[in-house]
């Protein structure tokens, strides 16, 4: 085995980004070549690439739980931390001169990589090589610099969310509002109680919030019974309210309202109450078994004694009276979003719905019951029926109306 690993080395050994395919049938070889292939991404390529903590952790991961711990490992690791130290502390000196607001933003996460950094380090301690040498380490004490920092760092974020919000309160800009409680929310991680964080999290939301008021107005001849406009008020659109989104089908006094959702009903065109007859045949074809008889009309037998039949195809006509009984409403309308402070309309579309009754029962003319089709014998086990009242139909139209004008909410105000 040994030889053939060596006479396959030639194939793929000059430079790993170049290695030859090497047939499935010499798994040997496939695997020296995946070795060589995942060696160019070694810790100490890592290293000479600036790119240690990728080298930290590989070097962890290869010497945790160890009893012989490879001298060569333990050097490059002892090496990747140092280097690595010294690019965060000299980073930390560079930040430390800017004035950028977000700078304890960058320290502490900075911060974070060292502490990371270290206590992957810190499990391997003591950490001496199988020939007896011992790797040394500088740690850093960032207990009091993490400290400093997340103060810090929280209270940039609380400075600039009071200046966002006084900026909305003063220009009722929403968009600084939401903006605030961004950075309010950033100090969650870092302390859960800082100043009055929790109060200014309720006025962002308060000054960022669109809030929607729907008003109905009837702009029809008719009057709208007192069912209809309760059931219209029943809208319940609070399965429409999101983050930044409110919606009431009923005013608010608290609230200042930012839309107007205007349902104007234009025209309400009731149908008079119609009944209309058809005449109808049908023909139902059934394959049914008819026993031979001979000519004297006796039944015929097979060997085994028992009648002889055969399938014949029977049709059976029928005549049919089916009466329709029909009434509706058709309710056409303007759907409106309307900026309040202005009354400018920001968004306008019509809406139309109907409320119908229909009902259709029927009668055999001629013909034999037992043979009727399904749909023919459900006509003649339906009756007639009473018509709806117009506000019994206008109680169906407002029912498919709320979710015709929900969805159109929905839409304009994603």
């Amino acid at each position: 085995m040994k030889s053939s690993a060596i006479a396959v080395l030639p194939y793929f050994w000059p430079g790993c980004s170049s290695a030859r395919f090497i047939s499935m049938r010499y798994p040997l070889q496939v695997l020296i070549l995946f070795l060589l292939v995942t060696s160019c991404a070694s810790p100490r390529k890592m290293i000479d690439r600036g790119r240690y903590d990728e080298a930290i952790s590989a070097l962890v991961s290869k010497l945790a739980g160890k009893k012989k711990r490879d001298r060569d490992r333990v050097v490059l690791l002892e090496t990747a931390f140092r280097k690595a130290q010294e690019r965060d502390l000299n980073k930390e000196a560079s930040i430390r001169k800017e004035d950028g607001e977000d700078k304890w933003e960058r320290l502490l996460a900075l911060y974070r990589g060292i502490e990371h950094r270290q206590d992957l380090v810190e499990g391997l301690l003591p950490l001496v090589a199988t020939d007896g040498y011992q790797a040394s380490f500088r740690f850093i004490h960032t207990g009091e610099i993490v400290k400093e920092s997340r103060k810090k760092s929280a209270e940039h974020y609380y400075q600039t969310a009071q200046l966002l919000l006084r900026e909305s309160e003063s220009t009722s800009d929403k968009t600084a509002a939401r903006k605030a409680l961004d950075f309010l929310n950033k100090i969650d991680p870092l302390f859960s109680d800082f100043r009055d964080k929790e109060v200014l999290k309720r006025q962002a939301h308060r000054l960022g919030t669109d809030h929607y008021l729907l008003r109905i107005s009837n702009k029809t001849e008719h009057i709208l019974p007192f069912r209809v406009e309760e059931e219209l008020h029943r809208f319940g659109l609070d399965e429409l309210n999101s983050a930044w989104s409110s919606f009431d089908a009923r005013p608010d006094p608290g609230v200042e309202y930012d839309y107007w959702i205007q349902l104007d009903f234009l025209q309400m065109e009731f149908s008079p109450e119609r009944e209309s007859s058809r005449v109808f045949d049908e023909v139902v074809e059934k394959e049914e078994e008819e026993t031979e008889t001979d000519a004297n009309g006796k039944v015929l037998k097979d060997s085994l004694g028992k009648p002889v039949v055969h399938k014949v195809v029977r049709r059976y006509p029928a005549t049919m009276e089916e009466t329709t009984q029909s009434k509706s409403v058709l309710v056409t309308g303007r759907l409106s979003f309307i900026r309040a402070r202005s009354e400018e309309i920001a968004w306008t579309k019509p809406v139309s719905v109907e409320g119908v009754f229909e009902n259709r029962y029927g009668r055999l003319i001629k013909g034999d019951s037992r043979h009727l089709s399904d749909a023919a014998k459900k006509l003649t086990h339906a009756k007639a029926l009473p018509f709806p009242s117009n506000e019994v139909l206008l109680l169906d139209a407002a029912e498919r109306l709320k979710k015709r004008v929900k969805e159109m909410i929905r839409q304009q105000s994603q």
